[in-house]
């Protein structure tokens, strides 16, 4: 497996860890897992987070894109709705819990 695919797959699980998390904070109000491996898990996403709004100010500043007319928001929300009406008994997928 390349280095990228496994780059994408540590982000892949820590996100979905990371949703179990913010849930046991959430719903319990204290977390479920040890607080280290939380943490690292923190760490691997604003690694991530970090290399992707680099690129995103780099390419802002370059002007390559022509201006946005969709709204982030609204699209965002119609994802977040195909999602939540998305069910399987996938182990990896947060419907299954």
């Amino acid at each position: 497996m390349s280095d990228v695919n496994n780059t994408l797959d540590a982000v892949q699980i820590a996100a979905h860890k990371l949703t179990a998390d913010l849930a046991d904070v959430l719903v319990r109000g204290y977390l479920k897992e040890h607080p280290s491996m939380v943490a690292f898990r923190l760490g691997v996403l604003a690694g991530a987070v970090d290399q992707v709004r680099t690129a995103v100010k780099a390419e802002r500043a370059e002007g390559r894109w022509p201006q946005l007319t969709a709204d982030p928001a609204a699209e965002h929300e119609r994802a977040r709705a195909r999602f939540a009406g998305h069910h399987c008994d996938c182990p990896y997928c947060l419907h299954a819990l």
